[in-house]
């Protein structure tokens, strides 16, 4: 079921940055043309900057999803597939434990019970917290920056999501199955 969540997950992911993906050179081309007839569109500048952002944040979480981050295998390649099985739930483990104690600081940052308990009134929220989260805005498009800052705590449950997968899988494998990967065996002459 896990699987089938993270599976869910990672192709919403993937749409989400093909079409970011697409969106920014048009935001970006269209800036640029506006500049060569000095009329330039500067919340468009905050705005690429903006879904840069979304879409390194998208990418790591594919990536965790993928197992496909750069890696060094140096101490993986030196030991016995078992062995290689352990470390690779050491690691599994610490990339699920970064991603739920990423939930908690999000959780703590955007506090929707204590908005909830200021009826949704900002300034009250601000007020209690001492937390301006929800009254900064962005400088150009004039929107509340919180908008744009929500994917964190999304990509924070999606990566969490991932790497339970990800560590589950990894229990599941036999420890005879880890070998080496084609790559890092020595090619026959």
């Amino acid at each position: 079921m896990i699987q089938a969540l993270s599976n869910g997950l990672a192709r919403v992911e993937r749409g989400a940055v093909r079409l970011l993906v697409v969106a920014l050179p048009i935001m970006i081309l269209v800036n640029v043309f506006g500049r060569f007839f000095k009329t330039p569109i500067f919340w468009l500048d905050e705005l690429a900057v903006l879904m840069m952002v979304w879409l390194a944040m998208l990418g790591l979480s594919i990536t965790l999803k993928s197992r496909d981050a750069v890696a060094v295998t140096l101490l993986t390649g030196a030991v016995p597939p078992t062995a290689r099985k352990v470390l690779q739930l050491i690691s599994d483990l610490v990339v699920l434990g970064f991603c739920v104690a990423l939930i908690a600081l999000c959780y703590r940052w955007f506090n929707p019970l204590l908005l909830m308990h200021s009826d949704f009134n900002i300034e009250t929220f601000a007020a209690d917290s001492f937390n301006y989260i929800y009254q900064e805005p962005t400088e150009t498009l004039g929107v509340p920056k919180f908008w744009f800052w929500l994917i964190l705590p999304v990509v924070s449950v999606t990566s969490s999501v991932h790497a339970l997968a990800n560590l589950l899988r990894t229990c599941r494998t036999p420890g005879a199955a880890f070998v080496d990967p084609p790559e890092a065996q020595p090619v026959a002459e």
